[in-house]
């Protein structure tokens, strides 16, 4: 009894904040919905990463540095936990500004799966 009491004790901690997106960062961002984060990626950062997140946007091919290029070698070796840290908080001192404040936690996780896309 104390076995079954102490697995369902354990699996409160675990499973309970995962499913309410309290629990740490990288779980949750693998719920984000790609189509929706498209939508705000196509209002958001299309004028900078581009249409296919190449960097190259009207504005991201003109900043220095440029825009970064989702589809190179050097993005798709970024974790999830790196690329959010960049949706939510930036990259001084390039022209990336943080989005935590500005998108709600749902659409920077459905920007982040969308960005994960143009990767493969």
């Amino acid at each position: 009894m104390k076995q079954v009491l102490a697995g369902v004790v354990i699996a409160a901690f675990v499973i309970l904040p995962w499913r309410t997106g309290m629990g740490n960062t990288v779980a949750h961002a693998a719920g984000g919905d790609a189509r929706k984060g498209k939508a705000v990626y196509e209002k958001s950062c299309v004028l900078c990463h581009g249409p296919q997140g190449r960097g190259d946007g009207p504005v991201g091919k003109t900043i220095n540095p440029p825009a970064a290029d989702f589809t190179s070698a050097a993005s798709k070796k970024k974790t999830d936990a790196e690329l959010l840290a960049t949706i939510e908080t930036g990259r001084p001192p390039t022209a990336m500004v943080g989005w935590k404040g500005q998108l709600s936690e749902a659409e920077i996780q459905d920007v982040l799966a969308y960005v994960k896309s143009l990767r493969q």
